[in-house]
């Protein structure tokens, strides 16, 4: 991959808006109307790198490495589609998943003390690492996980916890 500076060629409009595109690509959205103009794959693949790179468990990107006029539109692209983007990465790594059936977990709080943001901050994270297992190998997925994150998934395992309650007392009648 070339480096990061190479996305300086794209304007602030043409950034976003293949920023916008790939996501609606991997939600299968109609498009806006606004297409972003023809792009280089290896610039279209750095941005998809560069989205990745928000998961908790990846190898993080400064965004201090982008172009000095991107940096703040970056930023703020990850605030205003935060909820997209956390998608995106659950439905990736749950493409993985499928073959897979969990055989052990773990869990651990540790607190952070400083991020890319703020010099000094305090906000505990809830590390949760999956052990997953298939006929011939095993593999751990890692989630590092903010309160409101944490009670996110809460939620949805007791959704998830309760349409099998339904589904176990259906069958039973």
């Amino acid at each position: 991959m070339g480096t990061l500076k190479d996305l300086s060629s794209l304007s602030e409009e043409n950034f976003l808006q293949v920023l916008r595109d790939i996501l609606d690509e991997y939600f299968h959205r109609l498009p806006s109307s606004k297409q972003a103009k023809d792009i280089d794959s290896q610039l279209r693949r750095q941005l998809e790198q560069i989205l990745r790179s928000t998961n908790p468990s990846s190898n993080k990107i400064p965004t201090d490495d982008l172009p000095e006029h991107l940096q703040i539109l970056y930023t703020n692209f990850v605030h205003d589609y935060q909820r997209d983007i956390e998608r995106y990465h659950i439905q990736h790594a749950s493409q993985h998943l499928d073959k897979y059936r969990l055989e052990n977990f773990d869990w651990n709080i540790r607190m952070a003390v400083h991020d890319e943001h703020l010099f000094k901050c305090r906000l505990p994270l809830v590390n949760l690492e999956l052990g997953l297992t298939d006929e011939k190998k095993s593999t751990n997925v890692l989630l590092e996980l903010d309160e409101q994150e944490l009670n996110r998934l809460i939620d949805e395992m007791t959704t998830i916890e309760q349409a099998m309650n339904n589904t176990n007392t259906l069958l039973t009648q």
